[in-house]
């Protein structure tokens, strides 16, 4: 069984390299967004993000699961997110509630960060993750370009706070082997060369690894 993760930043592109990559290589997308509830949920924890904190997390979390048993019945997929960084979210709502803001309390987030971990003893390592790096600057103006409900309303400092955890995260990540590809000058939706830039080195990558996950945290860096 072959899982390929693709994460990274909101706005960074995962869903759009995601798709590239399901294209290419014929392997079963499974998108972060499927799921009808999500959007809405989504609207309403921007707007209220103490009442629909836990909500939410608990919904990616489920959601995440779900896809994961799916890949197991398909033998390969590739997940727009991860549920190995899905903690990063809910680490962030709860240091904001301590802090006088809007959030989940630590209560909420102990019984969130118990469920994953209880998840995670059932969960198969991925093969490969795809990790896009990107400037908050350049993902605050790919968020604002999309207009995707209430998610453009959010501080610039929100953005700048998660890209340091995410960095953070990837730096720390041993799961399987890694790549890291720089995205503040691609562009994969309109840009037919920087497509397929990419993708060759990506494929390279998964013949490299040969479908097999590896047995230590590989790093490849994309030198755009």
């Amino acid at each position: 069984m072959t899982i390929i993760l693709v994460d990274g930043v909101v706005g960074v592109g995962k869903t759009t390299l995601a798709k590239l990559l399901s294209e290419r290589f014929n392997i079963p997308l499974f998108e972060e967004l499927s799921n009808a509830d999500t959007e809405d949920l989504l609207n309403r924890f921007y707007a209220d993000k103490t009442r629909w904190a836990f909500t939410l997390q608990i919904h990616f979390l489920n959601e995440r699961f779900r896809m994961i048993k799916e890949i197991h019945k398909k033998g390969h997929g590739i997940l727009d997110r991860s549920i190995f960084g899905d903690n990063i979210f809910a680490e962030m709502l709860a240091e904001d509630k301590e802090a006088g803001g809007e959030g989940m309390t630590y209560e909420e987030y102990r019984t969130y960060d118990t469920l994953l971990d209880n998840m995670l003893e059932h969960a198969q390592p991925p093969d490969l993750l795809i990790y896009l790096e990107c400037s908050p600057e350049v993902a605050k103006q790919r968020i604002d370009n999309r207009g995707r409900g209430l998610e453009s309303t959010v501080e610039m400092s929100y953005w700048e706070r998660l890209n340091q955890k995410y960095s953070d995260w990837y730096e720390n990540y041993k799961h399987s082997a890694k790549v890291l590809i720089n995205v503040d000058n691609l562009d994969f939706a309109n840009n037919k060369e920087d497509q397929e830039s990419v993708l060759a080195f990506i494929g390279k990558t998964l013949k490299d690894i040969g479908y097999i996950r590896s047995s230590g945290p590989e790093t490849i860096t994309y030198a755009c």
